[in-house]
């Protein structure tokens, strides 16, 4: 992690490629097992799966052991420990308009939101307004 300077504040940047420790908002038990995050996604007809995702920054790839069609949204993503739902009420993917699921990441020795869409395909991805007064996501659209 390096630090962008600028007149009005100091703000540290997560850079590409960086490992992102990751735990659930509800139970706050780790979500990365075998060096991968993974949740449980239920898809519109109730079927449940597996999804397995990159833990590290701006890296986009994904697995489920459930067939999840290109551009469709999930039904639900859960906490594989508590099964609490992580889809957020009150917030939508700021490119395509999907709801996004909250999981915590570890950064700046801290635990902060991170919202990633739940729509397959779409690769945005943010941090809460108050997060995101000390941290910025390097390449990230959102900057």
């Amino acid at each position: 992690m390096q630090l962008m300077m600028s007149k009005e504040n100091m703000r540290e940047i997560i850079a590409h490629g960086t490992y992102l420790r990751s735990f659930c908002p509800h139970c706050n038990d780790v979500l990365i097992v075998d060096d991968l995050l993974k949740l449980i996604i239920i898809d519109e007809s109730g079927e449940q799966g597996e999804l397995i995702l990159s833990p590290y920054l701006n890296v986009f790839r994904s697995e489920s052991t459930i067939q999840i069609p290109d551009r469709s949204i999930a039904k639900d993503i859960r906490c594989p420990c508590c099964s609490a739902s992580l889809i957020v009420k009150d917030r939508d993917c700021e490119h395509c308009h999907s709801s996004v699921v909250k999981i915590l990441v570890e950064a700046v020795s801290h635990r902060i939101d991170f919202y990633i869409c739940s729509r397959k395909g779409c690769k945005w991805h943010g941090l809460s307004q108050l997060d995101a007064q000390d941290i910025c996501l390097e390449d990230s659209d959102e900057w």
